[in-house]
């Protein structure tokens, strides 16, 4: 174990939410038709879905059918929205929908353990407003508005684990920090044909998570963080916020480069910690799509059902961005699973954050 194990933190608790309203395969193919104007594309969007692999998203925002001419909704049909509601309109409706959604996550914490927080790090990078999630925290919370305050904002999937960095490097200057990630993706649904999109309107859904770290001994200690980026592959994941809402450029070549970086990036953190891929008990892989999943596994010679709490968490609610890791490890925790743990998950840049964790072994 390398020197900075002195500065380990625990994990408190995890609260996670989605919304009521979801999409099942069949429903989002049949949304996807709604746009897309061109007739070949139409035709593999069921394939599309199917091999995404994932049976059900919640969305916010995202009605199975267009609401009528003339009503009051985000979406409209093609006609009246060539190309989709303005970035404004989406920004309003974060500021709407994302306060319910980040309350009933910290409903997993008492009053009086909110109460204790002395740091708060808000994460998001599907709205472009400021208090954002902080309204509802302090307004509806027992969060004091006198605690630290940190947003991280527009790192895509990897900001929860860059959050839990964040508070491990920090962990000697603060008693509690509260991590909150929330990702209303939804809201920039895109009227599109272009296969990078349409595989961001396919894999990505809603939710929201909460975590409570400190230094009181829990169960789940964070040993170690890393990030590591490949800046000279960063177009192959780029968030653009547009006249109509955030687009997102995804390579086909992000599969392969992350499967060329990986094995290297985890080989050195685990081995500044003493161990080794062979030793890890589980591994926690942010879910990005299943080819991410899939050049992951196969970078790292891991055994079929190793990945499966991600694929699981995938197949339930999709790629939620970034609270889809806490929702990883919440599972993990309720199946009762315990060992050594790596936690993974990606961003532009092109970034790989990593977080080693010891999970239901006795405090030293």
């Amino acid at each position: 174990m390398n020197d900075r194990s002195a500065t380990a933190c625990y994990v408190q608790g995890i609260g996670t939410a989605v919304p009521a309203q979801s999409v099942d395969a069949r429903q989002s193919v049949e949304l996807f038709r709604q746009t897309c104007r061109d007739p070949r594309i139409a035709r593999m969007l069921p394939r599309i879905v199917r091999l995404t692999g994932i049976e059900r998203r919640h969305v916010a925002v995202l009605d199975p059918q267009f609401a009528p001419g003339g009503a009051e909704a985000l979406y409209r049909s093609l006609s009246e929205q060539p190309e989709g509601p303005g970035m404004g309109a989406r920004t309003a409706v974060f500021e709407k929908v994302s306060g319910p959604l980040v309350r009933r996550a910290l409903d997993e914490f008492s009053p009086a353990q909110l109460g204790r927080v002395d740091t708060l790090i808000t994460v998001s990078c599907t709205h472009a407003s400021a208090p954002g999630l902080e309204r509802p925290i302090f307004n509806q919370t027992a969060v004091r508005p006198t605690v630290d305050r940190w947003n991280l904002g527009f790192m895509g999937c990897s900001a929860a684990l860059a959050a839990m960095r964040l508070v491990h490097q920090t962990a000697a200057r603060q008693k509690e920090a509260l991590v909150v990630a929330c990702e209303l993706s939804s809201l920039h649904f895109q009227y599109t044909d272009r296969l990078d999109q349409l595989t961001a309107n396919v894999l990505f859904a809603d939710g929201a998570a909460a975590m409570i770290l400190s230094a009181e001994p829990s169960a789940v200690r964070v040993l170690d963080c890393r990030c590591s980026s490949v800046p000279q592959r960063a177009d192959q994941m780029v968030w653009f916020a547009d006249d109509h809402g955030l687009r997102l450029e995804l390579s086909q070549d992000l599969p392969d480069t992350l499967a060329a970086h990986v094995p290297a990036t985890v080989a050195s953190f685990l081995g500044d910690n003493g161990t080794s891929v062979a030793a890890i008990d589980h591994w926690l892989v942010h879910p990005g799509g299943p080819q991410i999943l899939e050049s992951v596994q196969q970078a790292l010679g891991l055994p079929e059902d190793a990945l499966e709490l991600s694929r699981s968490v995938l197949r339930q609610y999709g790629n939620m961005s970034s609270p889809t890791i806490f929702f990883i490890l919440k599972e993990l925790l309720g199946r009762g699973l315990t060992g050594r743990c790596v936690a993974m998950a990606f961003g532009p840049g092109l970034t790989i954050e990593l977080v080693l964790l010891d999970v239901g072994r006795s405090p030293p």
